[in-house]
């Protein structure tokens, strides 16, 4: 069985941070939830784009031969 660790080395890096890193990380998790939310919005006005399968060409590059 595994043992519990307190995860006390997550809560010094969190305290090593400068004000600098804090507000970058903070902008990030708002960038994060605005394109969550916009994505959200997106699929409610129209879920049905969302349900489509885009069409993928994986096999593009496959019959490129290389040049050297």
């Amino acid at each position: 069985s595994m043992s519990k660790k307190p995860n006390k080395q997550t809560k010094k890096d969190e305290e090593k941070l400068t004000r600098e890193e804090e507000l970058e990380r903070e902008n990030e998790l708002l960038r994060l939830e605005n394109a969550y939310l916009k994505k959200l919005r997106a699929f409610q006005e129209n879920p049905n784009a969302f349900l489509e399968k885009p069409k993928r060409n994986w096999h593009s590059n496959s019959n490129k031969k290389d040049s050297d």
